[in-house]
């Protein structure tokens, strides 16, 4: 089991933290990178559940495979949502942010090969 930090993925979200503070909006930079954050700790977490299981069949891996990808979305949609209807968030910070973060997780995953 890998432990590795997300480091590429940490320093492109403190970037869109601080260039998104100077507008004042660092807030919400910040909810959209702990967003990312979330959704790499979920791949990573049913990653790691598949790998641990060798008994596992190909079939019931797809289908785990389908549920991490829809639990993942649900979650980044509801939490972007909720983000900018309900807390009022920059909707610019917050996406830019979240997108940030997860190019920083593909090049993070991309590196560690």
């Amino acid at each position: 089991m890998e432990n590795k930090l997300p480091k590429i993925q940490l320093v492109a979200i403190l970037v869109a933290i601080a260039y998104f503070s100077t507008l004042g909006a660092g807030f919400s930079a910040a909810y959209g990178g702990l967003i990312s954050l979330m959704n790499t700790r979920l791949v990573n977490r049913h990653t790691n559940k598949q790998r641990q299981d060798l008994t596992i069949s190909a079939q019931s891996s797809v289908g785990m495979m389908v549920i991490s990808v829809i639990m993942r979305m649900a979650m980044v949609v509801g939490l972007t949502l909720a983000g900018y209807f309900l807390l009022r968030l920059s909707a610019e910070a917050l996406i830019v942010s979240l997108i940030l973060g997860l190019i920083g997780f593909l090049m993070d995953k991309v590196l560690q090969k």
